[in-house]
């Protein structure tokens, strides 16, 4: 009796049918997956000539003194996005949102070779940072904004940048350069230029 239960169980159309729609469910799992996580890489990809572009400019541009650029890793950017980080201690003077000749010379070579590819980009978010806050005392916004602001400012009118493709923004203490607190490496500001959705303008 029991023989002939196992048998009335184990029909093979079921059992096929009942691994089939398992198949179908792994599958479609397994295709969400790689496109929810594929998708940030394939904006990247989207846009790498374009950036390369840029990066091979910037090298071949006379500059006196090189930016850094970050991986898209290292940043919490949205897809399509490069940041550059210029050093204060290069770019300003002393502890002052003043531009140096030298950070004057470096930006404006920077903004023309952005402004040569300017079909290729959306906008240029410029961000003013600042050394990590000692406990109990205020941050350093107005520091970094007027970094940020003069550097918008170059851009602008020495660097021949649309003001309305410039976005400024004052980051203080917020952000250490490496995740280290009263790093040197946290005075800066980082221009982040966002190859999404190009513009023709």
């Amino acid at each position: 009796m029991s023989l002939s239960r196992l048998q009335s169980d184990s029909n093979p159309y079921i059992a096929f049918s009942d691994l089939a729609l398992n198949m179908v469910f792994v599958l479609v799992f397994f295709v969400g997956g790689i496109l929810a996580v594929g998708q940030a890489g394939w904006e990247q990809v989207k846009y790498r000539k374009a950036q390369d572009r840029v990066v091979a400019a910037v090298r071949a541009a006379p500059l006196p003194a090189r930016p850094l650029l970050l991986s898209p890793a290292q940043r919490n950017d949205p897809p399509g996005a490069q940041r550059w980080v210029f050093p204060a201690q290069q770019m300003f003077l002393g502890d002052t949102d003043q531009l140096s000749p030298t950070g004057q010379q470096v930006l404006v070579a920077f903004a023309r070779v952005l402004r040569a590819e300017r079909a290729e980009w959306k906008r240029v978010r410029i961000e003013g940072h600042t050394q990590t806050s000692q406990p109990n005392t205020p941050e350093r916004w107005s520091l970094s904004a007027g970094r940020a602001s003069a550097v918008a400012e170059a851009f602008y009118v020495k660097g021949g940048i649309s003001p309305n493709r410039l976005a400024v923004a004052a980051r203080g203490g917020q952000t250490p350069f490496d995740g280290v607190k009263f790093d040197p490496r946290n005075e800066r500001v980082e221009i982040v230029v966002e190859y999404a959705q190009k513009l023709t303008n």
